[in-house]
């Protein structure tokens, strides 16, 4: 069987409705053509996480849920198997953090949190978050994510509003390399759940070693989520040489696209 050189896989995060995967199957379409146009697997998942954080379904972006304290802090955070990595935490008054993250790949800074990345996001004129952002239902959702591949470059970006009602700062796993996700010459893995857990287990990273072991990913996946309780939740999006694979214990929105 000859994968298609051109893939991608996004998911709205682990508690996302099924329903909502008209969403992620346009985010994917529209890195898809990105990919097809002959640009860069950085951009093209970048923008793919982008129409995830415009989609208001999702949590992350203009979707993102409200801190304790009412706040909204973001996190975000992108990479490639070439070496290019930016992430930022608990980001307030943007309405695309992905975009931040993908601006510090083109410095030398790798990781900017609170007031450090506002001041870069100004600097970068970063689009401002809404005025009035609409209050949200309080439904779980967590961290929307991207994996993609053209043939030789693996990428995977995240990006995430935090757990509704958690304390102001809080940072999960997201902008941790190899716990949300990672990116290497043999695949890209993006994780989604509970934060803290995923991090404990240092899951993308772990996941990305049974990659380089020839391990399929739908092996992959159903080896990482028994890494996780029944109270945890955790959903996973995988690209290899082999193949591909998405899922989660609980119900989330994921789509895959390819060039074939």
């Amino acid at each position: 069987m000859t994968l298609a050189p051109l893939r991608i896989l996004t998911h709205g995060g682990a508690g996302s409705k099924n329903e909502y995967k008209d969403g992620t199957a346009v985010a994917a379409k529209s890195g898809l053509e990105w990919l097809c146009q002959g640009r860069p697997v950085l951009d093209s998942v970048c923008q793919a996480v982008q129409v995830l954080e415009e989609d208001g379904r999702f949590n992350a972006g203009v979707g993102s849920h409200k801190r304790a304290d009412g706040s909204i802090q973001m996190d975000a955070c992108i990479m490639t198997s070439t070496n290019f990595f930016g992430a930022v935490a608990v980001v307030e008054g943007f309405r695309n953090p992905i975009h931040i993250a993908k601006a510090l790949c083109e410095t030398d800074t790798r990781f900017l949190a609170g007031r450090g990345a506002r001041e870069f996001a100004l600097e970068k004129r970063c689009a401002p978050f809404p005025l009035n952002p609409p209050e949200k239902s309080g439904k779980a959702c967590d961290t929307v994510g991207c994996v993609a591949t053209d043939g030789k470059t693996f990428a995977a970006g995240l990006s995430t509003g935090g757990t509704g009602g958690a304390p102001s700062g809080r940072v999960g796993d997201v902008p941790l390399m190899g716990c949300g996700l990672f990116a290497g010459p043999e695949g890209a893995v993006a994780a989604t759940g509970k934060g803290e857990a995923i991090a404990m287990n240092i899951t993308a990273y772990r996941a990305y070693q049974m990659i380089e072991q020839g391990i399929h990913p739908e092996s992959v996946l159903s080896t990482v989520i028994d890494w996780f309780t029944e109270d945890e939740d955790i959903g996973l999006l995988v690209v290899s040489k082999l193949g591909h694979a998405g899922g989660s214990n609980r119900s989330m929105a994921w789509a895959f696209d390819s060039s074939s």
